[in-house]
């Protein structure tokens, strides 16, 4: 699915989703809570339903920025090569319990994934850290706190982005230069900094959305809907919707097996990020090589 396919779905969602609740509540307003609420100046207006759209109109900016950016996207993954190869990635970890869980199944379906880790939940967990390593998969930097960096300063950023390198460096010996930012919102000057030292900013294609608490068979459905060739799955092994921690991941785990499954039966092989960024590195120089063949001139 394409960065532009993803935006319309996201946006679509949430749309329908705002004009049902706002539909419900101007229903029970009309038929119930009206007269009693009318007393209230802020219910005059229909308070809620003001709300509602602002709320919608924040979940499109935000959308908007997941899928498309501000500015230049130098330095930005969203997907790779269009061949039947999909990444899973997993963000916010690690987690002794979910973490430990998810490796467990990809360790049984002999899949290597992309973790990117929260810095102070790899010095909180330091033996999950090592697993993650020793087992083979890829390590991202997803900041030190969980921060939001779309409208951080620079300085913050790098704080952040450094607090993470050297945590994962001190427990796991890997030197990353994967990055993901939190929720996928980044603003220009950030995106300038991490491309300045040298990192690969890894966003998605496809997000199983289980962040939100649905339901196992729900995170799989969207993800097997949704997953294209050159695909980037996100899904959740630690993390809550406010902290950095403290939700359940237990569907996601539930959800695992069977994703893997089906994406293979629908023949795509499973690899780790790694694996995408060297496809797309060797598109880029072939693509060079021809336009440099091309501009040769001719000896005959």
């Amino acid at each position: 699915m394409t960065a532009t396919k993803s935006f319309r779905s996201h946006l679509i969602v949430n749309v329908v989703a705002a004009l049902a609740g706002l539909a419900a509540w101007e229903l029970l307003f009309a038929l119930f809570l009206g007269k009693w609420l009318s007393s209230f100046w802020f219910f005059r207006i229909h308070g809620l339903s003001v709300v509602g759209l602002l709320v919608v109109a924040a979940g499109s900016a935000i959308s908007y920025v997941e899928f498309h950016g501000l500015g230049s996207q130098e330095g930005v993954v969203r997907q790779g090569e269009p061949r039947p190869r999909v990444a899973l990635t997993f963000d916010d970890g690690p987690h002794p319990v979910y973490t430990a869980q998810v490796l467990d199944i990809l360790g049984e379906h002999d899949i290597k994934a992309t973790f990117f880790l929260v810095g102070r939940h790899v010095l909180k967990y330091p033996e999950t850290a090592k697993r993650i390593e020793q087992e083979g998969h890829d390590i991202g930097n997803h900041t030190f706190t969980h921060k939001d960096l779309l409208t951080a300063k620079r300085r913050i950023l790098l704080s952040e982005v450094d607090k993470t390198d050297e945590a994962i460096y001190k427990i796991t010996g890997v030197q990353t230069k994967l990055f993901r930012p939190p929720r996928g919102a980044l603003g220009p000057a950030c995106r300038r900094a991490l491309v300045e030292k040298g990192y690969r900013i890894v966003l998605w294609t496809v997000s199983a959305a289980d962040w939100s608490g649905i339901s196992p068979k729900a995170i799989a459905a969207r993800v097997l809907r949704y997953t294209k060739p050159g695909g980037i799955v996100l899904f959740h092994d630690s993390g809550a919707l406010v902290r950095s921690e403290g939700a359940s991941r237990g569907n996601t785990v539930k959800a695992l097996a069977e994703v893997i499954e089906k994406l293979r039966a629908k023949g795509f092989e499973i690899v780790p990020v790694s694996s995408m960024l060297s496809d797309l590195a060797a598109a880029e120089a072939l693509a060079l090589e021809d336009g440099r063949a091309a501009q040769a001139p001719s000896l005959f």
